[in-house]
C-alpha cells in the first residue's frame, strides 16, 4: 500500500504571547490524506483545525512548529526552504480560504487573480517577471488571447460559474458569496495541485448554494482525482461529503476514522456530543441538545484530557495523559473510559442523522 499524499504525526503548533508566556495551539495531532480522498477536519471554533492546515502550508510564521513527520508525497515539508515551499503552494497544495471577498484582491478583476496563479503554478510560456506583472496589474491587463487567460476562463466554467468568459472581466464585489467562493476554488485549482486544502469554504452562505459548493468539490475529487482536507465546524457538512474524519478538541484529537463509522458508532463523549448537537430531525419545539459548559482557554488546558471538564464520564484517570485505542485498522480514539470494558456502548442517537 502507497504512503498517503499527506501525513501529519504528533503535531504540536506553539505561539509565544507578549507576556512571555507560551499558548499551545495544537497539542499532538496527527492526520493523513489519501490521494483522491474528502478528509474532513471537524471541531468547535477554536480547536486548532486552521492552524493545522494552515502549518502545513506553513504560513505561520510568528509559531513554533515541531512534528514526529510532516510529510507531502513522502518528503519533508519542515525541511524545505521557503523558495521551496513556494513552489508547493500552489503547484502541488492549493487553498480555499475561509472570507473568500478579503482572500481576493479587491481592484484585480477575478480572471486576472486566477491567471496570476496559472502563469506561476501553471504550464503555460509567459513571463512571470516583477516588471511584466506590474505591467498587467496596472496598465495592461491579462490579454485575452493568452493562455493563462483563457486557462482561467475554463477553470471559471468548470467550478460551475455561469458566463465565465463574462465573469473573468469583473471585480471580486460585484460577484455573489457563492460565485467568489468558487473563484477561489478555480485559483486552488489553477497550479493543477493534487491536495486543496478548503477553510470552512461554505461559511455565511445560505443552503442551496451550500450544497452547490459540496457538490463541487465532490466532482472535483472524482473528475481530477484532487484530494480535498476539508475543515469545518458543521457535521452536516461533513455526512454529505467526507470519507474519513478527524475531530478536534482544544488543539487535541479526540477521533478519527471513516466517516461512516464516526456517524453510526461514535466512541469519543465529545464525538456523540457533536452528533446529538446536530438540529435535522429536531421536533419544533423541542429544546437543542448541547455540549455544557464551553471549551478551555488554550493558555489554561486542563491537564489529561483537555475535554475533561465537560465530559459526563471524567474520572480522575483523565487527568493522565491521552491513550490511543484502535476499534479498527481505521478507526481510532483517545479516551481513558472507551471502548467500554464490557464491549458495549451507549446509545447516542437521539435523532436521525443527516443523508449521506
Amino acid at each position: 500500500m502507497s504512503d498517503p499524499l499527506l501525513t501529519v504525526e504528533d503535531l504540536a503548533v506553539t505561539f509565544p504571547d507578549p507576556d512571555g508566556s507560551d499558548t499551545r495551539a495544537v497539542d499532538g495531532v496527527s492526520l493523513s490524506v489519501e490521494a483522491g480522498e474528502i478528509h474532513g477536519l471537524v471541531g468547535e471554533s477554536g480547536s486548532g483545525k486552521s492552524v493545522t492546515a494552515r502549518t502545513v502550508l506553513r504560513l505561520l510564521d510568528d509559531a513554533d512548529v515541531s512534528a514526529s513527520r510532516l510529510a507531502y508525497r513522502g518528503e519533508d515539508l519542515l525541511a524545505k526552504s521557503e523558495r521551496e515551499m513556494r513552489a508547493v503552494r500552489g503547484d502541488e497544495i492549493g487553498m480555499v480560504f475561509q472570507d473568500a471577498l478579503s482572500a481576493l484582491n479587491p481592484v484585480m478583476t477575478v480572471g486576472e487573480q486566477i491567471a496570476e496563479v496559472v502563469r506561476h503554478h501553471g504550464d503555460v510560456d509567459e513571463s512571470t517577471s516583477l516588471l511584466s506583472e506590474l505591467r498587467r496589474k496596472y496598465v495592461t491587463g491579462t490579454s485575452k488571447s493568452t493562455a493563462s487567460w483563457r486557462r482561467a476562463v475554463e477553470l471559471l466554467e468548470t467550478v460551475g460559474i455561469p458566463d465565465p468568459e463574462q465573469r473573468a472581466s469583473e471585480y471580486p464585489h460585484q460577484l455573489s458569496g457563492g460565485q467568489r467562493q468558487r473563484v477561489m476554488i478555480a485559483q486552488a485549482l489553477a497550479g493543477d495541485p493534487s491536495l486543496i486544502i478548503a477553510d470552512e469554504p461554505t461559511t455565511a452562505l445560505d443552503v442551496t448554494v451550500e450544497a452547490g459548493i459540496l457538490t463541487e468539490l465532490r466532482e472535483l475529487c472524482a473528475d481530477f482525482n484532487v484530494a480535498i482536507l476539508l475543515i469545518t465546524h458543521d457535521l452536516g457538512v461533513v455526512a454529505q461529503t467526507c470519507d474519513h474524519v478527524t475531530v478536534m478538541y482544544s488543539g487535541s484529537v479526540m477521533e478519527h476514522g471513516p466517516t461512516d463509522d464516526i456517524f453510526e458508532a461514535p466512541a469519543h463523549p465529545y464525538t456523540e456530543g457533536l452528533l446529538r448537537s446536530i438540529p435535522e430531525g429536531a421536533k419544533r419545539g423541542d429544546e437543542l441538545a448541547t455540549i455544557p459548559g464551553s471549551a478551555p482557554d488554550p493558555r489554561d488546558r486542563p491537564a489529561g484530557c483537555p475535554f475533561r471538564d465537560r465530559c459526563p464520564e471524567a474520572t480522575e484517570a483523565c487527568t493522565d495523559s491521552l491513550p490511543e485505542h484502535a476499534l479498527s485498522a481505521e478507526h481510532h480514539t483517545y479516551c481513558h473510559h472507551r471502548p467500554h470494558e464490557d464491549g458495549g456502548r451507549d446509545d447516542v442517537r437521539t435523532s436521525p442523522q443527516p443523508e449521506r
